[in-house]
């Protein structure tokens, strides 16, 4: 009797320490989130937020929306625009990353706005940081929809956005003066004039584009006539 009594209040005890650990690991959750008013948006996955009187740079954890040059980057700073800019959000900090930004996930009620971009087609689920269980869910949500081709899924040929900046870190001379005649890259606004050295070359490279991304995405023809960087020989 007296031991079955001990083991009763052991087991008391090991029940009650586990719900304290549990209340403490949620309180401190809820201590690290914090809210503040969105009062800039630099692109679709980076956002100032004011919190007690100081501007703080957060990056949304796991996603990545592509470039402001890139297809679809403003359409991507829109929505998140739309979503935060002016409103207060909870943000629930994840990391720092090596700019000195938050990285977090970040809240308007229940909605979790990291979630949205991928939900609604403007943004990439970073599969090379995003590491929480989540980001499986996430990953389905990319998948449904590129299969629906909504937001920048219009585009078959889109570039992920580090792909795109690793290019633009790599890429400052045209494929013709590597000596190597290769596929120009229409993502972005990457080439100008100077990239070139005739007018030959930009014309190829404008005709290739035009016909790829609809329009003239590097703006090598100024004026509109259909003839691109006319100054060069």
């Amino acid at each position: 009797m007296i031991h079955k009594s001990k083991f009763q209040s052991i087991k008391s005890l090991t029940i009650l320490i586990f719900v304290i650990i549990c209340l403490v690991v949620a309180y401190q959750s809820q201590a690290f989130a914090w809210q503040g008013k969105v009062i800039s948006i630099a692109d679709g996955d980076t956002i100032t937020v004011l919190h007690n009187g100081k501007r703080e740079r957060v990056r949304l954890y796991g996603i990545d929306t592509p470039e402001r040059s890139q297809w679809y980057g403003q359409n991507a700073k829109q929505f998140t625009s739309s979503q935060v800019y002016g409103k207060t959000v909870s943000v629930d900090p994840i990391d720092i990353d090596r700019y000195g930004r938050t990285v977090a996930l970040v809240s308007v009620s229940e909605l979790v706005i990291n979630k949205l971009l991928v939900e609604y087609g403007y943004a990439w689920v970073y599969d090379r940081y995003c590491h929480k269980p989540f980001c499986t869910e996430w990953k389905h949500l990319e998948d449904q929809a590129r299969s629906k081709k909504q937001g920048l899924w219009k585009n078959p040929k889109v570039i992920p956005p580090w792909k795109y900046r690793h290019s633009r870190r790599q890429r400052r001379v045209s494929p013709s003066k590597t000596g190597q005649r290769s596929v120009y890259d229409c993502s972005g606004d990457i080439y100008n004039c100077s990239d070139f050295s005739t007018q030959r070359e930009a014309q190829e490279c404008y005709k290739y584009c035009l016909k790829q991304a609809g329009y003239d995405v590097h703006r090598l023809d100024r004026d509109k006539d259909g003839v691109a960087c006319e100054s060069l020989p």
